[in-house]
């Protein structure tokens, strides 16, 4: 167990088995003023996260979202996990990612078979459908053949989800929503600084059946995470922890060797193995 009291700028540091997202004090901060001075219960919250959060995405610096306004129906969500537990428990093994992506995946069946790409006609004969994440865990970016994935599900009629959870910690991505493949896709605020207090939105074509829909329409959300998200939105911006460790981020990569990343508490070392370094900005802080 590391001493974290006794944090040193060095390769030590650096997280090989489990990176984790950027966090720093003025989250810490942000906490203590949410929790002694604001009021949960709003009326009409859920539509002030809603716009917040469209405000939020658009108002993107470093990247560009483009394609979200075909997606109509939006549904909170605990976070982009909650998002995929809905898609598993609609979809049960009909859902399937490819190698590389998120690890909670293989968390969840360790016997996992990712999906084959050279098998689009069995897949939409099996009634599969496909999720991936953007950006994509293993390249830190846009996965290279998204655009031949995308085509492809769309001409064997493979429906398209997309995991979004690194949109809030990534820069210099260009993404459009708005391929007919894709059917549903969804951000959170977890990476970008609200990991212990998830939330996000799903954004969907139609509107899906399952437990996601019916917490949405019944009025069931975390009122306190919705406001809380809500705030943060407003106070940190989409690009908070590249504009504020920017230099930093470059100062490890070259004072560590390390090619840098579109994911602000990810870099990479010259083996190819993604590291964490968090603790490293931190000290630098």
């Amino acid at each position: 167990m590391r001493d974290h009291s006794d944090r040193k700028y060095n390769e030590f540091w650096l997280q090989v088995d489990k990176p984790q997202p950027m966090y720093d004090q003025s989250i810490n901060s942000f906490y203590d003023s949410f929790y002694k001075s604001n009021p949960v219960h709003l009326p009409h919250l859920d539509w002030m996260f809603k716009g917040e959060f469209e405000t939020w995405l658009k108002s993107h610096q470093l990247s560009t979202y483009a394609g979200t306004d075909v997606f109509p129906v939006r549904h909170i969500i605990n976070g982009c996990t909650q998002y995929i537990d809905d898609l598993y428990q609609r979809l049960g093994p009909k859902l399937r990612t490819l190698e590389g992506d998120y690890k909670y995946h293989w968390r969840l069946n360790n016997n996992i078979t990712y999906f084959n790409g050279d098998q689009f006609l069995k897949a939409r004969d099996e009634g599969e459908e496909l999720l991936i994440s953007l950006p994509f865990p293993a390249h830190c970016d846009v996965h290279p053949d998204m655009n031949f994935l995308l085509d492809e599900c769309l001409h064997y009629g493979i429906p398209v989800h997309i995991d979004g959870a690194w949109i809030s910690c990534s820069r210099y991505i260009t993404f459009d929503f708005d391929h007919p493949a894709i059917k549903t896709f969804a951000i959170s605020l977890s990476k970008g600084g609200l990991g212990g207090n998830r939330i996000g939105l799903r954004f969907a074509r139609e509107t899906p059946q399952g437990a996601v829909t019916i917490m949405n329409d019944h009025s069931m959300n975390n009122q306190a995470l919705v406001w809380m998200g809500t705030l943060f939105m407003s106070e940190f911006g989409p690009e908070y922890f590249w504009n504020k460790y920017s230099d930093k981020y470059d100062k490890v990569c070259k004072d560590f060797n390390l090619q840098p990343t579109k994911i602000i508490h990810l870099a990479r070392r010259q083996t190819g193995d993604i590291v964490g370094v968090r603790p490293l900005l931190r000290a630098l802080s």
